[in-house]
């Protein structure tokens, strides 16, 4: 367990000071030694793009953003409906499954990526990441590391990302000097997404004459015409992500 600790209380120190991809990829690849993986790769998603910082060979990385691999993934599907770190391989992922998804595992495999642990990290409004640490075909006791640390990997995780996302200015929080409340930037954002004020309710758990409430507040704090016009005024100023 001290291991994992020294590699966690590394990572800390390492995301404090990287401003760039190569300085991110850099602290990571020291943690995955530290922790004895294999190699790791941190994902993000978001509405209008990614962010992919990893120590896979390069060859497959091109090849799994190029054929859209995160379509039919079962480790990045099943990332987006668990919360916490799973362990996962190849080999069970791809039992029962159809012929793409087994191919898919075969061609990692000749990677050397053939099971490891996954930390799925929620981002809010659509944004999604994960961080995969991967090991060696025999050695490695996922099952124990995955139970053993599950909290402290989940917290790498979560820090890899916050820092990833403040030192690459990738849209992540909302601009504290906003007028808008966070309710209000809430409903907005979700409004830009093409929700309906029915399923925004039901996303924030509130009723749907407060989200109608609280559009039409924004709608006179930035002094627009209508829904659609405070929409675009918040995304034009910056005040949603």
């Amino acid at each position: 367990m001290r291991r994992v600790e020294n590699a966690f209380q590394e990572l800390i120190d390492g995301v404090s000071t990287a401003s760039d991809k190569a300085a991110f990829r850099a602290v990571a690849d020291r943690a995955t030694q530290r922790l004895g993986f294999r190699s790791f790769a941190y994902l993000g998603l978001a509405e209008h793009g990614h962010t992919l910082i990893s120590t896979y060979p390069k060859q497959w990385t091109t090849r799994y953003l190029s054929q859209r691999y995160d379509l039919i993934d079962p480790v990045l599907i099943r990332a987006r409906r668990d919360r916490d770190p799973f362990r996962w391989s190849g080999p069970q992922m791809a039992k029962g499954r159809g012929d793409q998804v087994k191919r898919f595992f075969g061609e990692a495999a000749q990677f050397g990526i053939e099971r490891g642990v996954t930390i799925p990290i929620q981002a809010g409004f659509d944004r999604f990441a994960l961080l995969t640490f991967t090991a060696d075909k025999h050695g490695l006791d996922l099952d124990e590391k995955a139970a053993k640390a599950r909290d402290i990997l989940q917290l790498m995780g979560m820090y890899f990302h916050a820092h990833v996302e403040a030192a690459l200015k990738l849209p992540a929080s909302l601009d504290p000097s906003s007028p808008l409340s966070q309710r209000e930037a809430e409903c907005l954002a979700w409004t830009s997404r093409g929700r309906t004020m029915d399923q925004i309710g039901k996303i924030l758990d509130v009723k749907t004459r407060t989200v109608a409430f609280h559009l039409d507040s924004a709608r006179a704090k930035l002094d627009a015409e209508n829904v659609a016009h405070v929409v675009a005024l918040a995304l034009r100023r910056g005040l949603i992500p």
